[in-house]
């Protein structure tokens, strides 16, 4: 088996390294006495290795969230160490494990801290102190979890329950980093402690269980397979990155800054109430870190929410000055535009017989009249996302506006050789009249510039569920995928209409504004086999 690394085709000397030591202990089983030393020795080389590995990939001074990966590398460490301890613990310690028990419960304690999946660097100093509180409640928990073992002489131990339950918290606290970090190159190391941990997990309870049923001893050279765990990281932790793999959207982060304390707290709760239930000597410390860590649990929340108002407001003042500048700015520029329109047709009506200088001005009125609906649709869409635009509701014959929006489109249509249809239904419904013609202005416009000679495009009002449904089909080139993903943002349009002239990409941005004001939802339907374009408008009857 040739084992790859990152690049196609070049060995992992690391993975490479990590086997041979496992085909060494293997080997050593016919002659090393006893064999659990060797193992124990051939774990430590292999921590020692996958520490050398964290700190050859441990990023650059500067880089947030370095000290993780540095407080990974010590992990790894203060894991051989408990190795090389457990392995000479027969000559030089007399059978006494706590100097590799207690290596054992400072291992674990960094790793809480290096998988700590809540707070980001950027993040409220409160914050992240609040969520070393976590961390340390959870690190004390896994320490009272296995105090019963912690200093027994028979490397049994007492009862495996604490130390299977401790295993098992370890492995849940590390995906749970995976599922909290968004950073890549954080979650890419959290991802490979927690395949770690969880393998340890299931070889640390299946090779206990084995030696408790008598089924093997514990100098069996199958207890070799406890370095799988080791082997995992050392390949999982050498993998590049994929470079489609991004960081996590805005509204994944926001979700996860929710639940993934509540699911540390609910962890952290879980196991102060078992060690209350089993261990009547810890229930008072047990209890009263449940109840400190609901407390804690309850501050973060409330800060949370404070810091998430703050920047709201900041965000409204900011995009508040944003847009009374931009609206200025269209107000400004339309003084100067209209000067040169005007201009530009004093020159055409007197240049007489220069046609150069005719079709100049010609290009500068079209020009200038562009720009100016550009600045219209940009100020009207402004106006309409700050609620700016006042309404006028009264109740009209929905069907009469449709038709008279028919007929000004009409003679458009039959310039365009598309043929304009309209299928209504009576209806009286309290609206903006106003607002009505111009979403259906934008959206029979649109479809007529984007359907070839011969075409249709058919507008239909129907009534149903208390509510009336506008529809505006046509037989056009449709739209494209890139515009269909996201068919209501700013600048939309991308393609070279058929008829008449490019749009400035707002119409269906504004029509969609449009909607929202009066109270409707307008969607547009997946594409048809025979292509066009099919918008629907509801409106509440009521």
């Amino acid at each position: 088996m040739l084992i790859r690394g990152p690049k196609l085709g070049r060995p992992d000397r690391w993975l490479v390294a990590g086997v041979a030591i496992v085909v060494a202990q293997l080997l050593a089983a016919s002659w090393a006495e006893p064999f659990v030393d060797t193992i124990s020795a051939g774990m430590a080389l292999l921590a020692i290795l996958c520490a050398a590995r964290t700190i050859r990939l441990t990023p650059a001074v500067g880089v947030p969230d370095r000290w993780r990966w540095q407080a990974g590398s010590f992990a790894w460490l203060l894991w051989a160490a408990q190795w090389i301890a457990n392995a000479v613990q027969d000559s030089l310690l007399r059978h006494d494990q706590l100097l590799a028990k207690g290596l054992s419960e400072a291992r674990l304690a960094v790793l809480v801290f290096t998988l700590m999946p809540l707070a980001a660097p950027g993040d409220d100093r409160r914050l992240r102190w609040l969520d070393a509180i976590f961390a340390l409640a959870f690190a004390v928990l896994m320490t009272i979890l296995s105090w019963p073992d912690l200093f027994d002489a028979d490397p049994k131990g007492p009862d495996n329950t604490f130390l299977y339950l401790g295993y098992v918290a370890m492995a849940v606290f590390a995906g749970l980093s995976v599922v909290g970090n968004p950073a890549r190159p954080l979650r890419h190391m959290s991802r490979a402690l927690f395949v770690t941990l969880s393998t340890y997990a299931v070889v640390g309870i299946t090779s206990r269980e084995l030696i408790e049923h008598g089924w093997v001893g514990m100098d069996a050279p199958v207890f070799a397979y406890g370095d799988l765990p080791f082997l995992a990281y050392l390949w999982l932790i050498g993998r590049a990155t994929p470079d489609g793999e991004r960081d996590a959207p805005e509204y994944r982060l926001v979700l996860l800054a929710r639940l993934v304390p509540l699911a540390v707290t609910i962890l952290i709760v879980a196991l102060s109430f078992i060690v209350a239930c089993s261990l009547p000597g810890n229930a008072l410390l047990a209890g009263t870190m449940a109840l400190a860590i609901l407390v804690v649990y309850a501050a973060r929340a409330a800060l949370i929410e404070a810091l998430h108002h703050q920047h709201r407001e900041a965000a409204f003042v900011r995009e508040h000055a944003r847009a009374a500048g931009l609206t200025d700015l269209m107000h400004e520029l339309r003084s100067p535009l209209g000067a040169i329109a005007l201009n530009a047709s004093i020159v055409r009506r007197t240049v007489g017989a220069q046609p150069a200088l005719d079709r100049a001005a010609v290009a500068i009125e079209s020009g200038c009249m562009t720009i100016s609906h550009l600045l219209d649709d940009v100020l009207a869409l402004e106006r309409l996302e700050a609620g700016l635009t006042p309404l006028a509701i009264t109740r009209h014959d929905l069907a009469a506006l449709l038709r008279e929006v028919v007929a000004m489109l009409a003679a458009e249509a039959e310039e365009y050789g598309v043929t304009l249809t309209a299928h209504l239904v009576a209806a009286e419904v309290a609206v903006d009249a106003a607002a009505v013609r111009r979403i259906l202005t934008n959206l029979i416009d649109n479809a007529l510039r984007f359907t070839p000679r011969g075409g249709r495009v058919t507008l239909s009002l129907t009534y149903g569920h208390r509510q009336y449904q506008l529809t505006v089909a046509d037989t056009g080139t449709g739209l494209p995928p890139e515009v269909r993903a996201a068919p209501f943002r700013r600048f939309a349009s991308v393609a070279r209409p058929l008829n008449g002239r490019r749009g400035s990409g707002l119409g269906l941005a504004i029509t969609h504004a449009l909607v929202q004001t009066i109270g409707g939802t307008i969607t547009v339907d997946p594409p048809a086999r025979d292509g066009g374009t099919t918008f629907r408008l509801l409106l509440p009857a009521a």
